[in-house]
């Protein structure tokens, strides 16, 4: 299995990334987790690379792959031949980083006179993706376009399922993940990868990292932490579902509020109806 998930990379953000546990692992080969030090950039043209020679190799020894999001993103890199831009100069980076940090209306002004459709694209509210889109723009590299993005060309046969469960059945199960994850260790987990010199800008965009940064400067109470973490996973689970339904091709299989192997049989199903040299892609 090929998890398009960048944070899912990482060793030692196991428990905010909501990793497969150690049975999963015994199970299941799985590729593209844990391969990155917390000091490692996990970036989409990195993980395509990746995921492609995984992909063609299955396939060449005649197996299914299996690509299981994730984020839109790394599910489009890892199905779709995409152009991604070059990595911009530190000095780029640099001033980008700090134009978004200390001015962001006028970082997205910046980026509407370079380049006025990443400005409507981009959400201005991300600054980790606000800076991407500036430092892209200022530095004139190639990106992907939107017809790459939504065009649901893939490099192989490909069953692209979006797995979707009812809103009030998705809430609930957000909210028990993150009480897990919490009873886990989720926030002595963070507190040792902030201590980790080096950490990455990568890595330390993990749903988490903000919020017990703010626990530890006395800006949010510790009691808050449930909460603040599970309205950030939500809004997550919004644009994941927004991305599915902007992609071209896609098959729903809901879940409803059963467990999920109960939809096996219908995920078989349409496997067997769509079978051949595919590329099995759940999102």
């Amino acid at each position: 299995m090929v998890v398009a998930d960048p944070f899912q990379r990482y060793r030692g953000l196991e428990i905010a990334a909501d990793g497969p546990r150690a049975t999963q692992l015994a199970e299941v080969r799985y590729h593209g987790v844990g391969d990155l030090a917390l000091t490692e950039s996990s970036t989409a043209a990195g993980f395509a690379r990746m995921a492609h020679e995984v992909v063609d190799s299955l396939l060449a020894a005649v197996r299914v792959p299996v690509v299981a999001g994730g984020t839109g993103l790394y599910l489009r890199a890892a199905l779709a031949d995409l152009t991604f831009p070059d990595e911009p100069e530190p000095e780029l980076r640099e001033w980008s980083e700090r134009l978004v940090r200390h001015d962001p209306a006028g970082a997205l002004r910046a980026l509407a006179s370079r380049d006025p459709a990443a400005a409507e694209r981009v959400d201005a509210a991300n600054p980790r993706r606000l800076a991407r889109a500036l430092e892209v723009a200022a530095g004139g590299s190639a990106r992907a376009g939107a017809g790459e993005l939504w065009s649901g060309r893939t490099r192989r046969p490909t069953l692209l399922v979006a797995v979707t469960r009812p809103r009030e059945e998705l809430d609930r199960r957000i909210l028990e993940r993150v009480q897990r994850e919490l009873d886990d260790g989720l926030v002595a987990e963070i507190e040792a990868a902030l201590e980790t010199p080096g950490l990455s800008r990568e890595a330390a965009q993990v749903i988490g990292v903000r919020e017990v940064r703010a626990v530890r400067a006395g800006e949010l109470d510790v009691s808050a932490l449930p909460d603040r973490l599970a309205a950030r996973t939500r809004r997550l689970a919004r644009k994941q579902l927004t991305w599915l339904r902007k992609t071209p091709g896609a098959v729903t299989l809901d879940l409803g509020d059963g467990p999920a192997e109960e939809a096996l049989p219908r995920l078989l199903a349409l496997w067997r109806d769509a079978r051949g040299d595919s590329v099995v892609s759940e999102g």
